[in-house]
């Protein structure tokens, strides 16, 4: 009878754990893995929210260049004047915007979402694209502005066509044109 001779091998036998060792390890590691993917993740605003901007009431900002600065909830009340001003593309989300003067201000594409606008001054002003949704235009003075591509309910369009008219100088565009008035 002849016997083979086996060689042994050069690397040596994987670590073997025993089982209870091993089951430990897979429920430690997995607790960790649950631990870590419940962990809450970081708040994501995405229209308006954020902190409280300082009091700019009765402030005089005409011709203002305000791009960078962020308005939200902002208190703008007592005749803060932004006539003239560029407030492109700015949040003014959440505002208290009473008796407010916009004459003549860009707001192309601003954020004036859930805002108070009552008795504000919008004369001549440029709003193309600004987002108005929930914001409050009680006895506002329009004359001459540019809604076009803003989005509004339909009570609200209601009521500021009723107060519409004037063209806008710098657009050219007839505010009740750009209200998309019948």
């Amino acid at each position: 009878m002849a016997f083979a001779l086996r060689q042994s091998s050069q690397e040596p036998a994987p670590l073997a754990l025993p089982r209870h060792l091993a089951a430990g390890l897979l429920a430690v590691t997995s607790a960790a893995a649950l631990s870590l993917a419940a962990a809450p993740l970081p708040a994501l605003a995405v229209s308006g929210g954020g902190g409280v901007s300082e009091s700019l009431a009765g402030k005089d900002l005409t011709g203002q260049d305000l791009r960078k600065f962020k308005l939200t909830k902002g208190n703008l009340r007592k005749v803060t004047n932004f006539t003239n001003a560029n407030l492109e593309g700015v949040s003014l989300f959440g505002s208290l915007s009473e008796g407010a003067i916009f004459k003549g201000a860009n707001l192309r594409n601003a954020d004036l979402e859930s805002g108070n606008y009552e008795f504000a001054d919008f004369t001549n002003a440029v709003l193309e694209g600004a987002f108005v949704n929930n914001a409050q235009f009680v006895k506002v003075t329009i004359t001459g502005s540019d809604w076009t591509d803003v989005i509004l309910r339909k009570d609200i369009q209601k009521e500021l066509c009723a107060i519409a008219d004037g063209v806008n100088p710098t657009t050219g565009v007839a505010t009740r044109d750009s209200l998309l008035c019948p």
